[in-house]
């Protein structure tokens, strides 16, 4: 009988293409390839670059402990970090998969990166990295991963900065899509205060669990700072807080062989055992119970 793997990897880029391209930090390739060549891909997984897939068929898909069953076409967004698989439900599922770093995707351009601005990347909770495709917009979609997959394998000249330019279009159009989802008029002051909120929570959770720090830095008061997230949310700015600590120690128990006592340590925790209640109190279980369940759901 096969060893079962102790941890989820960390995969690299595929080796696909030009490895110059590569070595920039892009590779754009048939999703279907991308699983038979890498069945590793089929089991949870994370990676330190960002993904877009355009899959089209039956699937299931995992993203940071999250279902979904999805079919037609569907656009799925991951951010660095974020475990995630695939399961094709019918071997007709295709599609095309395009993995890029952040330094590729910016180049040149001063931040604050586009990616962190895009609603596909969010904080954890804070927006589905998937949608289904109407038919109706479909076409101009599957277009521009047609382009960029064409301009990937012909490597000719100019081919980096037309592969941002297009990802670049791709995520606008993509944008769009979304706020048709969700209408609404242009964002107030509370809808921007909220997502830099969000992006700071992600730049700084595991040493920043107070308020006081996130309001300074925002520029308002720790009341004000609270009542605003609570109103566009539903949760408090704490309860934000929690969820993204416990989203990283959920992360840590499923990929990494580190003992509970060193995750609660890595999470910001000072004592082992209120990281223990901690985790047990926000998901009824303790933390080596969930470490054996999810494992062995996904292995």
């Amino acid at each position: 009988m096969p060893t079962r793997p102790r941890t989820i990897p960390a995969l690299q880029m595929s080796n696909y293409g030009t490895g110059s391209l590569r070595e920039q930090g892009v590779v754009v390739m048939p999703l279907e390839l991308s699983m038979s060549r890498e069945p590793q891909r089929l089991i949870p997984h994370f990676h330190d670059f960002f993904q877009v897939f355009l899959i089209q068929g039956p699937a299931r898909l995992m993203h940071d402990f999250r279902e979904h069953q999805v079919s037609g076409i569907t656009l799925f967004f991951l951010a660095p970090g974020q475990v995630h698989t695939i399961y094709p439900r019918a071997e007709s599922m295709h599609g095309t998969v395009a993995s890029f770093t952040q330094a590729f995707f910016d180049h040149q351009a001063p931040p604050p990166s586009m990616l962190f601005e895009l609603p596909f990347f969010s904080a954890a909770g804070a927006a589905k990295p998937w949608f289904t495709v109407r038919a109706r917009e479909a076409a101009r979609l599957i277009s521009l991963f047609g382009d960029l997959q064409r301009e990937y394998d012909a490597g000719k000249r100019g081919v980096l900065e037309v592969l941002r330019a297009t990802l670049r279009i791709l995520f606008v159009e993509a944008a769009r899509l979304d706020a048709v989802r969700t209408p609404g008029e242009e964002p107030t002051r509370a809808a921007l205060l909220t997502r830099q909120f969000h992006l700071a929570v992600e730049h700084h959770f595991r040493e920043w669990q107070a308020l006081t720090p996130y309001a300074k830095q925002l520029g308002v008061t720790v009341n004000h700072l609270n009542d605003v997230i609570h109103a566009e949310t539903g949760h408090s700015a704490g309860e934000l807080i929690r969820l993204r600590r416990l989203l990283d120690a959920k992360r840590l128990l499923l990929h990494s062989d580190m003992s509970v006592s060193e995750i609660g340590y890595e999470t910001g925790f000072h004592d082992p055992s209120y990281f223990s209640r901690f985790f047990r109190r926000e998901t009824g279980s303790s933390p080596a119970d969930f470490r054996h369940e999810i494992r062995e759901k996904y292995h």
